[in-house]
């Protein structure tokens, strides 16, 4: 089964975002005259956080409950393993270049948690839950 990137892209538009974000903070970096590959770098473990999370949540819908909860569980400590894991690689490569990973991770980041929000926002109390 191939997967058209074109209609993944349309299908997933959080993933179109996180794809324009972290291309813009690599062309950001390289106009600041700073290191646009560690920028990337760094804007892309957002985008390596969101598929863990879309696997997740994916694997953890179908099951019993319990099984729910140990999916939910595992997916956090792999998500943190890899924004640790590769931020800690990126500084021990490139020391110099961490901050720019760093700063565009937490940017790109930053952004996701708004577009989260606004794609699955939380059941208020005048709004019935989905």
């Amino acid at each position: 089964m191939s997967v058209n990137p074109v209609d993944l892209l349309r299908r997933e538009p959080v993933l179109t975002l996180l794809l324009a974000l972290s291309a813009a903070c690599a062309v950001i970096a390289l106009v600041a005259g700073r290191n646009a590959a560690t920028a990337l770098a760094g804007a892309l473990l957002v985008v390596a956080y969101w598929l863990v999370e879309r696997l997740a949540a994916r694997v953890g819908r179908d099951g019993p409950f319990g099984r729910a909860i140990a999916v939910g569980l595992g997916g956090m400590v792999v998500r943190l393993a890899i924004v640790v894991g590769g931020l800690v690689v990126i500084g021990l490569i490139d020391r110099a270049g961490f901050v720019e990973a760093a700063f565009s991770f937490v940017a790109v980041y930053t952004i996701y948690l708004g577009a989260r929000l606004w794609r699955h926002p939380a059941p208020g109390p005048g709004r019935p839950a989905r």
